[in-house]
């Protein structure tokens, strides 16, 4: 295998690992620092228009030490929850600010960053494999 075959497979597959890193890092970060747990209200569902069709947004709001909070949820296609609907939250005890809803905003940091994982070894695989094959 040619050297500049093989640095190219690899520097392919890093350029997908990077961001699949990085995901992964924002996900275990949401998770490890939002741990109070809290009820919000959804205000509203933010549809916007993607070329596949509508993607939907809830935007929550939520009281912390008698401060509102409004966010913004992470896309939903199933399940999305009717305006005046009570869902669960969990938020950063130190900057109240920052929430997730569990199991939305998660899985979609989660399903990426396995995507970009599975992209990023596939040229590295190859790569090992051809290299391996010819020695």
């Amino acid at each position: 295998m040619e050297p500049g075959l093989a640095f190219t497979l690899c520097g392919l597959g890093i350029c997908f690992l990077i961001p699949a890193f990085i995901l992964g890092f924002i996900n275990r970060s949401k998770t490890t620092r939002c741990t109070v747990t809290t009820v919000a209200t959804v205000k509203d569902i933010l549809a916007k228009n993607s070329g596949d069709g509508l993607s939907f947004y809830p935007l929550y709001e939520y009281e912390v030490n008698n401060v509102l909070y409004t966010n913004t949820g992470a896309y939903l296609s199933h399940h999305v929850p009717q305006k005046g609907a009570k869902i669960e939250i969990r938020y950063n005890p130190d900057n109240p600010k920052k929430s997730y809803i569990p199991g939305y905003d998660t899985k979609v940091y989660k399903l990426l960053s396995i995507i970009f994982s599975v992209i990023g070894m596939i040229p590295i695989l190859v790569c090992a494999i051809i290299f391996f094959a010819i020695n």
